[in-house]
């Protein structure tokens, strides 16, 4: 049998940082944490060694497709698909950003949907029979 495996996208700082925690903890399988910036990506996982965890790494920018379609293959090809996808990749300028709203909106839109559905789009299909694209089957 294949190993269970999860992989959340945009983790490695906030939210998802901590959703990798949480599944390092308490799920039963290979958790991926996801960055497109390999350095941050991977120090966010040696520092998740620090606390005796083990997240394993894989590059992946949303915004760059054939980047989506590469973490893909290769999460079908090692283990057969996805048992939870957690799409969490996002981005938001602060209050305080110069860069004018339009701009602003088109790239948040971008990346916020657009590149998100693309995700969902070559994912979806790898979920595994009673597979999840939300973290709502963790056990305690």
């Amino acid at each position: 049998m294949l190993t269970k495996v999860a992989v959340v996208t945009g983790s490695n700082k906030g939210v998802g940082l901590a959703v990798v925690r949480a599944l390092c903890k308490q799920w039963q399988g290979d958790v991926y944490l996801t960055a497109r910036d390999v350095g941050r990506g991977q120090a966010a996982v040696e520092s998740l060694a620090l606390e005796g965890l083990k997240p394993l790494f894989h590059q992946l920018n949303i915004n760059d497709l054939n980047s989506i379609k590469t973490a893909a293959a290769f999460f079908k090809e090692k283990y057969g698909g996805v048992d939870i996808l957690i799409n969490n990749a996002a981005i938001a300028f602060k209050a305080a950003d110069t860069t004018p709203v339009a701009v602003q909106a088109e790239v948040t839109l971008r990346t916020n949907f657009f590149a998100s559905r693309d995700v969902l789009t070559h994912f979806l299909p790898l979920i595994k029979p009673g597979g999840t694209n939300t973290p709502l089957h963790l056990k305690k």
